[in-house]
């Protein structure tokens, strides 16, 4: 994968403009705030920034639980459109404002006029950022809430009158919990939707949020071939192109597979299974929060900061030097995002490996 150019590391690294742009942007935002604070507004309301993608939705919980007890009154979550049907599994609806596609731009990094309209209408008197980037800076820069706490990039620190920088923790929940600790008392979510109907369905989910978390495609369906022979396996794709000729293979060797075009339909796909098997990903996270049983193959990232909660979560790794050390989340390609020639770490797990792994745990835990 060809390296991109990080325009803020290499602004942090060069120590004269980095502190001159940071002192510059700290004062023009503090600015803003103190003035457009003047202009008198009815504020009621607190609201929670979580613009994620799915499996990072769900490390918020945490974070979003303490908010809720603390304050004890409405509180709302302004979150990604995609991510809606995950937290609508917890959160009462009226209470979520997702934020449509095309107010995001430039990758989703920054938020427009419409975005921001979205908050303005809730009249926050708190705003809790957890997004921690550019697309949540650009959302409540101009805000007229009384206080806001979260935490970001220091370039956007004077936004926010309580701010902490970006800090690990032991899994990526204290991601989100670290940034509010020293004011709410946290309050860990240990709920799970529990189902009554039983399926034996074991589910496949072989894509993940980027490349190279991903297990080959083939290996997923060599290792669906040979778990088919004993088990009702069924393959689940979400609405990416499939080539025709997987397809009719998949046709050939009466292996079930399903394609779902939502959130929502992957959410009722996944309550239909009783273990998922999949990537580091944002299925393997729904499967937990619905009280499955989990089996997810790591490569770039470290299962220590993103296995889910609970006993029933099981793993496979095939380490080499530059996979993630024990205290990093991520290998030092950003999780093959940002300069790995060939995703190795990802490539190098076998399918037998990988079978002989699942098929010891599944007559323990399932069958």
């Amino acid at each position: 994968m060809k390296k991109q150019f990080n325009y803020y590391d290499w602004l942090v690294k060069n120590k004269y403009l980095k502190t001159t742009l940071f002192t510059i942007s700290f004062f023009i935002l503090k600015v803003i705030r103190l003035l457009i604070k003047i202009i008198p507004l009815e504020k009621k309301s607190v609201v929670v920034i979580s613009i994620h993608k799915l499996g990072d939705s769900i490390f918020t919980f945490d974070a979003i639980n303490s908010i809720k007890k603390f304050f004890n009154e409405e509180v709302f979550i302004i979150c990604n459109i995609d991510s809606m049907p995950i937290y609508e599994l917890f959160f009462e609806k009226k209470y979520l404002v997702p934020v449509p596609k095309n107010y995001l731009h430039f990758g989703d990094r920054y938020s427009d006029h419409k975005a921001r309209s979205l908050l303005r209408k809730l009249k926050p008197k708190t705003i809790i950022d957890l997004t921690g980037v550019m697309t949540s800076a650009s959302l409540i820069f101009n805000s007229r809430a009384n206080k806001i706490i979260g935490f970001n990039r220091v370039l956007f620190k004077g936004i926010y009158d309580s701010f902490r920088e970006f800090q690990l923790g032991n899994h990526s929940r204290e991601i989100y919990t670290n940034a509010i600790k020293d004011l709410i008392p946290i309050k860990e979510f240990n709920e799970s939707i529990k189902l009554t109907d039983f399926s034996d369905r074991i589910l496949i989910a072989p894509f993940a949020g980027w490349t190279s978390k991903e297990w080959p495609l083939m290996k997923f369906i060599e290792l669906s071939e040979r778990m088919n022979k004993d088990f009702n396996v069924c393959i689940i794709f979400d609405d990416r192109k499939i080539s025709e000729d997987i397809l009719v293979y998949l046709k050939e060797k009466k292996i079930k597979f399903v394609k779902t075009k939502s959130v929502a339909e992957l959410i009722n796909e996944i309550k239909n299974c009783i273990l998922l098997i999949g990537n580091d990903s944002g299925p393997v996270q729904i499967a937990a929060l619905l009280g499955k049983f989990t089996f997810t193959i790591y490569g770039p990232t470290n299962p220590k900061y993103h296995l889910p909660k609970g006993n029933n979560h099981l793993f496979i790794q095939t380490k080499i030097p530059c996979s993630p050390k024990e205290t990093e989340r991520l290998c030092f390609t950003d999780g093959g995002k940002n300069g790995c020639p060939s995703f190795e770490c990802m490539h190098l797990s076998t399918v037998n490996e990988v079978y002989n792994k699942i098929i010891s745990i599944i007559k323990i835990l399932v069958y």
